[in-house]
């Protein structure tokens, strides 16, 4: 079986003939994992994409799908999908990787019936171990010809972290993330004031936070857990930031385009500026008045992102997502519509973010925080209603069961704080020890649950920390 490769100067553009191949494609996989071969919606998209599939390989005679560091190939040319297209490229690429599959080849052999085999066969495949011969075997059993399958490219990374990197990850990590909401607050302060906002110091504070995820999302992940800070909406909309961000990475976002998403992230709640302060702060729940007067701020923001930054596309997609962050994906919430339309991908992004930034912090819209676990199964529960499913599958994947700064009691009658998931096992994520039945430490040791030397360690249940008086912060904030 071959491996995917490919030579980074060959990264010519696909042309639009390709890509229309490519998203047929993938459209076609899709709509495979929930019907079979003979519902009329495959039929009729599979025909569809043989046309392009006939097309393309009367002038080629073979073609590769494939992906290689998180891009997309068709041959050696680059795919460059629209935000709906890339979201579908991803959730397909997800599901071959899990398979051990790094792309596909067509030749000239395959016809329809064949590629219906093919297709239904690895979108309804499920391996407990990514075992790609086993893929292959099975293609050969069911005598599809035309088709053969790429393994994906082995990159080594050392995933040992020495306890100096860690530190200084942490650090840069504290000073993006302090940074941000110290630019946040600029930004609102002069919002406020309806003085013009410093949008090349938003774009710079963005591709700090950018380069942290790149590297260690978990340090700033583990930051958005702090819940004492005087001005709530400074660090809620650095924390929809880091969440916004670590979600368009995972989707495979290119650079420009997690720009735009970080900034609109920034600026999604800035229209509150505009709203009273003491509706803000109010201490007790809402009543039905306090609903309407706050239900105004998505309008207020866009008005104020177009009247105080100077606009280019930046300010624009920033304006639709503070108008559509609170509509829900079955078109209730607020402003209400005129037209139902869908809102844009970056909205649904930072909609998920905010809402479980706002549950978790127990501040202006509800005025108890709601543990991190128990809010992400509410969301799971509205999914359908509020959230786009696999952006919120994803985003759960992220955060983990127990995200991080959790407070866990461990079955060996430790305490720990949760510092980073575990995406190959979410129920044993890398804790920090920070006490047991005796004493509290003074240093608190990492300790990877899913190491075999922990397997004895298991997560009991979550404690709350303003009970037994733990400052989680401190923790956090220590090397």
């Amino acid at each position: 079986m071959e491996t995917v490769r490919i030579d980074k100067a060959l990264l010519e553009m696909a042309g639009s003939d390709e890509i229309q191949f490519v998203n047929s494609f993938f459209s076609l996989f899709k709509t495979a994992q929930y019907v079979d071969t003979n519902n009329a919606t495959y039929l009729t998209q599979s025909a569809k994409f043989y046309v392009f599939f006939r097309k393309l390989m009367d002038d080629r005679g073979k073609i590769s799908i494939k992906a290689v560091d998180g891009r997309i190939f068709i041959g050696d040319k680059l795919i460059k999908f629209d935000s709906d297209g890339l979201v579908r490229a991803r959730a397909v690429m997800d599901k071959w990787h899990s398979l051990g599959i790094g792309g596909i080849v067509f030749d000239d052999s395959l016809d329809n019936r064949q590629l219906d085999k093919f297709i239904h066969l690895i979108a309804n495949t499920r391996l407990h171990e990514i075992d790609p011969e086993l893929v292959s075997a099975r293609i050969l059993e069911m005598g599809i010809e035309g088709v053969s399958i790429l393994g994906i490219e082995e990159k080594p990374k050392n995933i040992f972290l020495t306890d100096e990197k860690r530190t200084i990850m942490r650090r840069t990590a504290r000073v993006n993330f302090f940074r941000a909401i110290s630019v946040v607050e600029d930004i609102m302060v002069k919002a406020a004031e309806d003085r013009e906002i410093d949008i090349n110091k938003a774009k710079r504070v963005v591709h700090s936070l950018i380069d942290q995820i790149s590297e260690d999302e978990s340090s700033l992940i583990e930051l958005t857990s702090i819940r004492d800070f005087d001005e709530y909406t400074f660090a809620h909309c650095t924390n929809v930031c880091v969440y916004a961000l670590t979600i368009g990475v995972k989707i495979g976002f290119d650079r420009q385009r997690l720009s735009e998403l970080g900034f609109s992230a920034l600026f999604h709640d800035i229209g509150k500026v505009k709203l009273s302060s003491d509706l803000i702060r109010k201490p007790d729940v809402y009543d039905e008045n306090d609903w309407i007067q706050m239900q105004r701020h998505p309008i207020l923001g866009a008005k104020t992102i177009f009247r105080n930054l100077k606009f280019d596309t930046h300010a624009a997609r920033a304006a639709l997502v503070a108008f559509e962050h609170h509509i829900n994906e079955d078109y209730t919430g607020y402003p209400a519509l005129k037209m139902k339309r869908p809102a844009n991908l970056y909205s649904k992004i930072i909609s998920i973010s905010d809402t479980f930034d706002a549950l978790t912090s127990g501040r202006v819209y509800i005025k108890k925080s709601i543990p991190p676990d128990e809010v992400l199964r509410k969301m799971m529960y509205q999914m359908t209603i509020k959230f786009d499913a696999f952006l919120l599958k994803l985003f759960v994947n992220i955060i983990g069961i127990y995200p991080s700064g959790t407070l866990v009691l461990l079955s060996t009658d430790e305490l720990a704080v949760v510092s980073k998931n575990n995406p190959q096992d979410l129920s044993r994520p890398i804790i920090r020890l920070i006490g047991d039945r005796n004493k509290v430490f003074k240093e608190y040791p990492e300790a990877d649950l899913s190491a075999p030397e922990n397997f004895q360690r298991k997560i009991v249940r979550i404690i709350d920390p303003q009970k037994y008086n733990i400052d989680i912060k401190s923790i956090i904030l220590s090397d």
